[in-house]
């Protein structure tokens, strides 16, 4: 129900063009605090983190998601278009690093 809600919360406020949610509640299973919510893993490529740090980034992510219950942790990719075109096309290269001329 909170990946759910999560991702509509998400897709209302940010407008993504791209938005992964993974739950990873069962992997953390028996260690302190998961009894009181959820893990999730967050991909989120949205123009609305244009010009913004990446701590800015998270707390807008943060924002969000804190009017949904019963999250408990959350890992955060917050990327711009552009950032994530690069990324792409480094994979696919198979490239670490952009390479500068």
């Amino acid at each position: 129900m909170s990946k759910t809600l999560l991702e509509k919360a998400l897709r209302e406020a940010l407008t993504p063009e791209l938005l992964e949610v993974r739950d990873r509640t069962e992997a953390h299973a028996g260690h302190s605090g998961a009894s009181e919510g959820g893990h999730y893993e967050l991909t989120v490529v949205s123009r609305r983190f244009e010009g913004l740090s990446a701590l800015d980034r998270h707390r807008l992510v943060y924002d969000v998601s804190a009017r949904i219950p019963h999250i408990h942790a959350l890992a955060i990719r917050a990327w711009t278009p552009d950032e994530h075109a690069q990324r792409a096309a480094r994979r696919s290269t198979g490239r670490s690093r952009p390479v500068v001329l």
